[in-house]
């Protein structure tokens, strides 16, 4: 549902607002059926004043919506109290099923300012207001309220009252509370929890509202080009409306909304809600707690979320970007310049994730995970890229299936996979490098691996906005250092009795052939040097019996190996000789000895006992598999 700009701002406006013209001697006034509009409908039965400076003309006036004109006059409105039992505002909204309109209609009652004195009122508040719209769909909003309001600072924020132009920041309302609201339709229902704010505080629009809407009003919708002056003024107001306004943060309380539909009923919830406090060109963080949806019936499932949270989003260099822009506005430039307009987002999270729902490619099949955090941190941006990065998933659990995916899974004794990744890297300007702090993945009872490194000749032109010098930069990237280190937790003992079974050999004995495998892989790839000889050893010894292993290889030259040299080590390793040093170390008490893995046998369609065999041999008499087959079968999956 939507209001028209002059329908809503005259209502919003009223209903705190209310005089136009030079003081008058200070008197009680009441003014009886009220009513106007211009494609809407306003009713106010009564309006009371006491000890104000209105007259009753004044009063009727003020609800014509002219701000622009009495703005000055409304800002140095006095009065004892001014009560509103009620406000009716009707308008007609297009039809959600078919063509034409239907009416809806927003009550506000109960509206009562107090002790106002040239324009701030001490205190102010709506007593309820509930709203009829389209499609049976009705809303209920409790009393909203503050501790004071300054009608003259709220119009001049707007730029309906710019006597001159100012960048102080004043307290446009204190202490302001909401005390929740209901919703319901065709269907369902929703139950809205309250909210509180300190403080909001904002300084003049340099252009106002009213400007901006009726310039956009005027443009020809059948035009093939927007007045060139068009896209700098809308530039220029949103740079000016994202600076000129902050606050204290708001708290919500939660929700709690149900419906039904096709035979099952549907459960949605919240819990507390958090938004940071806004400041000039910032966008505060938004938080979620206890989320959970829920589905009961032939759909059953269940979704929850502990938390969820969009960061903070700085628009201070698109504003900048903005201001210095030319005059005249064109898609050229937007083509040319959109990097500078990317704001820097600081990332999101979630926390304790949790999901039971059917799986939509399988029905008799459900789909059970778990996470207990994933979190985005991007910070330090450069012409619209985040030049430190951070991505962080914690303690992903899966359900291993039962079926054929997972019978080798839980023939090890593992039913449940809990993987972790964490990647963090940053941009390092001065060194013109960019280091990998740690990119690591780690599956719980089976492993883990993690890598670190330093890549070379990372110059500012990585981030430039045009590709073709980006992408070149890129090429001249440089390994000059990699760590890598291994934690075996199981995962060899798992391989080990996979490729044992499959060869039929004893996993001890396999062990050893690949220990020495890998020596002959590290000193092919380096060179018989003492030092790749002692690392060999140190990975053998990893291979055959430590758990853990720390392998470093660092480029022999400063400048490190060049991108096109690694490529072409994926094909002949022999290229990186005299190129690399390396240093390996195993560490650990030594690991059980691996036991032979024993694979359960696969289950088999059941066969006609009677068909012939295709090339022609005899049948089994009673279709049943000997011993030997099953094993045989058995080694083969």
């Amino acid at each position: 549902m939507r209001l028209g700009y002059r329908a809503s701002t005259s209502v919003a406006v009223s209903l705190f607002a209310l005089t136009i013209a030079a003081p008058a001697m200070a008197q009680n006034v009441t003014v009886t059926n009220i009513t106007t509009g211009t494609g809407y409908a306003l009713t106010i039965p009564t309006v009371e004043a006491t000890s104000t400076n209105l007259t009753e003309a004044q009063i009727r006036r003020v609800f014509t919506g002219d701000f622009a004109g009495t703005a000055e006059a409304l800002a140095e409105l006095d009065a004892g109290s001014i009560k509103i039992p009620e406000i009716t505002l009707s308008y007609d909204v297009p039809k959600t099923v078919g063509e034409g309109t239907e009416k809806a209609t927003v009550v506000y009652r109960d509206i009562e300012l107090s002790d106002i004195v040239d324009g701030v009122a001490q205190s102010a508040a709506v007593g309820s207001t509930s709203i009829e719209g389209g499609a049976g769909i009705t809303m209920t909003f409790g009393r909203m309220s503050t501790g004071l309001f300054d009608i003259g600072g709220l119009l001049a924020f707007y730029g309906l009252n710019t006597p001159a132009l100012s960048d102080e920041f004043k307290t446009l309302y204190a202490d302001f509370a909401f005390d929740g609201a209901t919703m319901s339709g065709p269907g369902f229902s929703c139950e809205i929890g309250g909210a509180t704010m300190a403080d909001f505080k904002a300084r003049p629009l340099k252009v106002s509202f009213t400007d901006i809407t009726e310039m956009v009003a005027a443009i020809d919708p059948d035009a093939k080009e927007m007045p060139p002056e068009v896209p700098r003024k809308l530039v220029d107001f949103y740079a000016d409306f994202l600076t000129a306004f902050e606050s204290t943060p708001m708290l919500a309380e939660g929700f709690n909304c149900s419906g039904s539909d096709k035979g099952s009923t549907i459960a949605a919830t919240g819990g507390a809600m958090e938004m940071g406090g806004f400041k000039p060109g910032i966008y505060p963080h938004f938080s979620m707690n206890d989320l959970a949806f829920e589905v009961t019936g032939p759909e059953a499932g269940s979704i929850s979320l502990g938390n969820f949270t969009w960061k903070q989003m700085d628009f201070s260099a698109p504003i900048e970007a903005l201001k210095s822009a030319p005059a005249e506005l064109n898609d050229a430039w937007f083509t040319e310049n959109w990097r500078k307009l990317v704001p820097a987002i600081d990332g999101m999270s979630l926390a304790n994730l949790a999901m039971d729902i059917p799986d939509p490619e399988n029905s008799s099949n459900r789909i059970k995970a778990s996470a207990g955090g994933f979190d985005v941190s991007l910070a330090d941006y450069v012409n619209g890229i985040p030049s430190k990065i951070g991505l962080t998933t914690t303690n992903v659990k899966v359900t291993v299936p039962e079926e054929e995916a997972g019978v080798m899974l839980r023939a090890f004794g593992i039913a449940e996979l809990d993987l972790s990744q964490d990647l963090q890297l940053h941009w390092d300007q001065a060194a013109k490098t960019i280091v990998i702090d740690t990119l690591s993945i780690d599956a719980a009872q089976l492993g883990s691996v993690k890598l670190s490194a330093v890549l070379g000749n990372a110059t500012p032109e990585l981030f430039s906005a045009d590709n073709n010098v980006a992408l070149v930069a890129s090429m001249g990237l440089t390994l000059k250092q990699l760590t890598v280190d291994l934690d075996d937790r199981g995962i060899s003992s798992l391989v080990m009795g996979v490729a044992a079974a499959e060869e039929n050999q004893d996993p001890a004995v396999m062990r050893v052939g690949i220990a020495g495998l890998a020596q002959a892989m590290v000193l092919g790839f380096i060179g018989t040097t003492p030092e790749a000889m002692a690392a060999s050893e140190e990975i053998a010894a990893f291979i055959k019996t430590k758990p853990q292993v720390s392998v470093t290889l660092t480029a022999t030259e400063e400048a490190g190996i060049a991108l096109p040299l690694l490529m072409a080590a994926t094909e002949n390793p022999a290229v990186l000789a005299g190129q690399i040093s390396i240093k390996a170390a195993a560490s650990g008490d030594a690991r059980p000895a691996d036991q032979p893995l024993t694979m359960p046998a696969p289950t088999e369609e059941p066969t006609d006992c009677c068909a012939a065999p295709s090339d022609g041999a005899a049948a089994p008499n009673d279709g049943v598999q000997s011993e030997s087959q099953v094993g045989k079968q058995t080694l083969k999956n």
